[in-house]
């Protein structure tokens, strides 16, 4: 959507919605993928059920059931199907009735998945609900309920799926044991077998030994099968702890994750007032299990050429996620670390919380990608799944880094970010810098908000209220760990901001709802002055980029981030670095390759930091231009 701040028609943003159906196509069955008139593929692809991350999944007059977009045909020569855009299945019949005939005369059509190819019969509202008593004993056994996915995502099992939480549960099964089925774990597609608990979760029942559960997530197994399994813990309170003697950045590190390892941190900060802990507070074992993470067995090989002898990264883009394999959020994930592999020369750790990950996803295709495996905040938590991305700082070990969510991607010039933070954060100035955000919220704007009788209690001055409402899209140095593990923990341990002389107002820390009021409230609180000008913009706005030619020069038709009366009078730069709001992995990949094919053939900005309707060689000119503007790149 265009900011509400903007006016129909003439902002950029209304202009770039208008042109990018045109560019992008974002729903529908039948997706044309050339300019031909039939929508048929000549892919320059084997027949492979490998290549390309394409599956068998049925033969011709068969039903092929995808979590995943789907192709038919045979050989060089297919017709491309994509799921809806409110579902990530796909249902086809796989018949020149149904696809049209794309090779007229070959009998082995047939369909493959791009994705999960899923059984028939498999989805929530044909599995059969029953009570445990419905389980063999021998099943029971030999396996184990292992957690499948929180309230409000997607459960994949093959086996019986319980629905709930403690003693209280519904019981699901697929049609036939064996066949990989998916569940919509939430109370509108179960109901609610606890009513008003937050902590309802999925659980698969799986086998001992089986291969399900060698392609489950490591951190939610015992020690010995992930062990057995090849997957090396990376992450832990012991490795922190041993790793403190190993220069600035290990002791930075060490002082951020202290308190979610040490039993005699926990006893001294108890003797400490304003380091009391509240009723909502997590408990030191199941902070020490935040800290473990275990590479995927996989990306053994990238993890020992991508970090150094003390397991860092020099630079690295950090992403957190849980999705099963082709669902909507995992192909977003996908489109992000493609983006990074077209874009950057750095590598990009992705922090998998689910209890799949795809299989799709190898070194060979991402050699920069390194996958890795942890615990999800367990049912008793009660905090918002984005907290993890705080987790994901700590657990990475990037002396820089730069955070993405999945529903973002980088373009041309990305990198510039790096050198930028590197610049910005160190001893002196230790804080994560984001970006400006689109939106100016005050208090004004949102008066329910529990900080603002801390940060403005003289509205409309809100003089303890320091700077413009930052985009949780951060960037630090292992100079900030400190920073992140400190706010971070005060959450987890429910710690109160204590009234000060310039806080008349105290401050229960975990009663701040999500990751990016946490960062904004954590800024404010420790006066930051750094504030990264707009470098991740909606992905709408990519148009205008798309529409710049060399003939145009250094004029451009975006619009600059809004003003505000008191950090921003004349607004904000924008640099096209990352996008947002990329909620259409089909969309996002063709823009993606529209970005590429423009930028190899000359024919996308050299530069795309702009401001004022020109475009900006580099941050140091805009400066040079405009000294007082208060963002920076």
């Amino acid at each position: 959507m265009c900011p509400s701040y903007t006016s129909r028609p003439m902002h950029p943003c209304w202009r770039m919605l208008m042109m990018v159906s045109a560019l992008i196509p974002t729903s529908g069955l039948i997706h044309k993928e050339s300019s031909k008139p039939m929508e048929i593929l000549d892919l320059l692809a084997d027949n492979s059920s490998t290549a390309g991350g394409w599956n068998f999944c049925a033969n011709q007059w068969e039903e092929c059931v995808c979590h995943g977009r789907v192709r038919w045909g045979y050989g060089r020569t297919w017709k491309v199907i994509d799921p809806p855009l409110h579902s990530s299945s796909l249902t086809v019949m796989c018949s020149i009735k149904h696809l049209q005939d794309v090779l007229p005369g070959e009998s082995q059509k047939h369909c493959q998945c791009q994705g999960q190819v899923m059984s028939k019969h498999s989805f929530s509202s044909e599995s059969t609900a029953f009570t445990e008593g419905g389980i063999s004993k021998i099943a029971l056994k030999d396996s184990d309920w292992i957690f499948c996915s929180n309230q409000w995502q997607e459960c994949q099992c093959n086996n019986h799926v319980r629905w709930g939480k403690g003693e209280r549960w519904k019981y699901l099964s697929p049609k036939k044991l064996g066949s990989l089925f998916s569940v919509k774990c939430d109370v509108n597609a179960l109901g609610d077998p606890v009513p008003g608990e937050d902590g309802k979760h999925c659980e698969c029942l799986v086998a001992r030994g089986s291969l399900f559960e060698r392609e489950l997530n490591p951190m939610l197994l015992s020690q010995k099968a992930a062990d057995s399994y090849g997957a090396r813990i990376i992450a832990s309170c012991d490795i922190f702890e041993a790793g403190k003697a190993n220069g600035p950045e290990g002791r930075a590190q060490w002082q951020a994750v202290e308190p979610f390892c040490s039993k005699a941190w926990e006893e001294k900060a108890e003797a400490d007032r304003s380091l009391h802990s509240g009723p909502r507070r997590l408990s030191l074992g199941s902070l020490q299990k935040l800290m473990q993470a275990r590479v995927d067995a996989r990306f053994e090989t990238n993890y020992l050429k991508l970090v150094d002898e003390d397991g860092w990264f020099d630079k690295a883009f950090v992403n957190y996620f849980a999705g099963a394999p082709g669902s909507k959020h995992a192909n977003m994930t996908e489109q992000l670390i493609r983006s990074v592999h077209m874009f950057s020369e750095n590598p990009i750790v992705v922090l998998h919380l689910g209890s799949r990950a795809p299989d799709t996803w190898t070194p060979k295709r991402f050699p920069r990608l390194l996958l890795v495996h942890a615990a999800p905040m367990g049912a008793d938590s009660h905090r918002s799944f984005n907290f993890n991305k705080l987790r994901s700082f700590l657990i990475s070990r990037a002396r820089v880094g730069v955070e993405l969510d999945s529903d973002q991607f980088v373009g041309p010039g990305v990198d510039y970010m790096f050198e930028m933070t590197e610049k910005e954060i160190d001893e002196h100035y230790s804080l994560p810098i984001m970006p400006v955000h689109f939106y100016s919220f005050t208090q004004a704007d949102t008066p329910q908000n529990v900080w603002w009788q801390r940060y403005c209690p003289d509205p409309p001055a809100c003089k303890p209220h320091t700077m413009r409402w930052s985009h949780a899209h951060p960037t630090w140095t292992f100079w900030s760990l400190p920073f992140i593990g400190r706010w971070l923990r005060r959450h987890f341990r429910d710690e109160l901001l204590l009234a000060t002389a310039n806080h008349a107002a105290s401050l229960a820390v975990s009663q701040i709802p999500e990751d990016e009021d946490l960062l904004n409230v954590a800024t404010w609180e420790e006066r930051g002055t750094k504030q990264w000008c707009k470098f991740d913009n909606d992905y709408h706005e990519f148009v205008d980029m798309l529409s710049w030619t060399p003939q145009g020069g250094h004029h451009t038709t975006t619009g600059d981030i809004a003003s505000d009366p008191k950090f921003y009078p004349h607004g904000a730069a924008k640099a096209f670095f990352t996008a947002h709001n990329c909620k259409d992995p089909i969309a996002t990949a063709k823009m993606l390759d529209e970005i590429q094919s423009r930028w190899e053939n000359g024919l996308y900005p050299p530069s795309t930091i702009t401001y004022k309707g020109q475009f900006w060689e580099s941050g140091d000119d805009l400066r040079k231009a405009y000294p007082e503007l208060p963002c920076i790149f």
